[in-house]
């Protein structure tokens, strides 16, 4: 009797029950060859949360189980879409080939991620490198992994169509958050085409919102994912009723009107998030005494870019991260690697440099021009001018921490979100704007942090007056 239980594996996961992944036939690659490789296997290494696990002490969590989350999430998209896909697409492949290239591009957008994720990206990748973990990802997922994807047959809806196959440049193009621009060497250069000359064909293209944007399977899972292991209790996260109200038009993927309500709440519930998790006073305090000591960390322990090295980039993890800087509190006093393992030590065992002094909360309803926001830069040079002569050079450190929770113009560009009113059989502006306007445009933590609290009364007073000035609206607008 031919059973199904050799093809297809269960995953126990905390959030959907089981995950199916596929198994391996003889002399068959599946799923499981693709998580089993060493570069997915890498991200049980990485945090999911840069550094709230360090707030959160149940946040253990890898940036490998959100991974397997996103795939399962991307499957049941496919499955929902496919249909009106097909439809508006005459040259859309069979449901499981499409069905494999959304898992995959679930499984693998977080392939490139370095130690600390997005942290790493914005003090060391891009300054240094001008690359991102999605450019990585994109280079990984064509130059490492993709004889492997090419060889995949079926999903776990069951086998392609005679002569198809999952092309690596498509997962690739899918995982990259915005359509244009340039990606990494050896990846896709941009929306329409692939590196090979070919063009990204448009049943890819239309599915791009899947993971790019402001409502996606990859913040679908995070939100959840993230509030479940940190014990946070959130509001009403209604994953399925999102993606059963998803289908596509030319547009691309595209809310039913019936949608609405479960978009705003998850909005809502990702806001609430960024403001108690990912903002975490505690959380930023660490980020900002890593500040000090990551760049120069890692131009010792990873000097060339990791497109350039792939060997060491594969072997560096959080874990051996920590355990190098542990090393060098063998070196020498005096040496660069003995102060800043000493720095590492503070860090790892909690003992934060910075305290919080002063923190002011900004919403927006309506998103005004950039040149509006305070910089850093200048915040900093507001308190210090206002505060009194003697405490001029006392040490501070300024924070702007800024969140979209939802698109500036959700209308129009890659985090565009497309609701369907079947009254107009049209996509409607006014019914977005209309569950926006309880979803700030902007949101604006504005913190300043001290090495003491001694002049903690003189730093707030000075920051709230910054603020006063440069925002006379904003201290009531709460």
């Amino acid at each position: 009797m031919k059973l199904p239980y050799d093809d297809v594996h269960l995953i126990a996961d905390p959030l959907y029950g089981y995950l199916r992944i596929t198994l391996s036939r003889a002399g068959e690659i599946a799923e499981a060859d693709v998580i089993d490789n060493p570069w997915v296997q890498r991200l049980k290494r990485v945090h999911q949360l840069q550094s709230s696990w360090w707030v959160f002490p149940a946040a253990e969590h890898s940036r490998f189980a959100h991974s397997l989350g996103t795939m399962h999430l991307a499957g049941q998209l496919a499955r929902q879409v496919y249909p009106t896909l097909a439809a508006v697409e005459p040259g859309t492949p069979s449901l499981p080939l499409v069905e494999e290239t959304l898992r995959l591009a679930g499984l693998l957008h977080d392939l490139g991620h370095g130690p600390f994720s997005h942290f790493c990206d914005e003090e060391y990748f891009l300054p240094v490198f001008g690359i991102d973990h999605e450019q990585i990802s994109q280079y990984l997922i064509v130059n490492e992994l993709g004889g492997l994807v090419a060889e995949l047959r079926r999903s776990p809806s069951g086998a392609f169509a005679e002569g198809e196959r999952v092309d690596p440049w498509h997962v690739a193009f899918l995982v990259r958050a915005e359509e244009g621009g340039a990606g990494a060497a050896g990846a896709p250069a941009g929306a329409g085409a692939a590196a090979d000359g070919g063009p990204i064909p448009r049943w890819v293209r239309l599915l791009h919102r899947a993971l790019s944007g402001a409502v996606t399977v990859d913040n679908m899972d995070y939100v959840r994912r993230d509030a479940y292991m940190c014990g946070v209790a959130l509001g009403a996260v209604d994953v399925d009723r999102l993606i059963y109200y998803t289908f596509c038009t030319a547009d691309g993927l595209t809310f039913h009107k019936r949608a609405l309500s479960a978009l705003r709440a998850f909005l809502n519930a990702r806001f609430y998030m960024y403001e108690n998790v990912y903002f975490h006073r505690v959380g930023h305090a660490i980020d900002l005494h890593l500040h000090e000591i990551f760049r120069p960390t890692m131009r010792l322990v990873l000097p060339l870019s990791p497109l350039d090295d792939l060997a060491a980039y594969r072997r560096l993890t959080e874990w051996s991260l920590f355990t190098t800087v542990e090393g060098w509190l063998d070196e020498p006093l005096g040496g660069e690697r003995r102060e800043l393992a000493g720095q590492w030590q503070s860090i790892i065992h909690r003992h934060v440099k910075y305290s919080m002094v002063y923190e002011h909360h900004v919403e927006r309803q309506q998103p005004l021009p950039a040149a509006r926001d305070l910089t850093k830069e200048e915040f900093r040079a507001a308190i210090v001018q206002r505060l009194p002569g003697p405490l001029k050079d006392i040490e501070f450190v300024v924070d702007i921490a800024s969140q979209d929770p939802r698109p500036l113009n959700p209308l129009v560009g890659p985090k565009r979100i497309a609701v369907y009113d079947p009254a107009t059989d049209a996509i409607e502006e006014k019914l977005l704007s209309g569950i926006l306007e309880f979803v700030p445009a902007k949101a604006h933590l504005y913190r300043v942090f001290a090495s003491g609290r001694e002049h903690e009364r003189e730093l707030a007073l000075a920051a709230r007056g910054a603020l006063e000035d440069a925002e006379p609206q904003s201290l009531t607008n709460l």
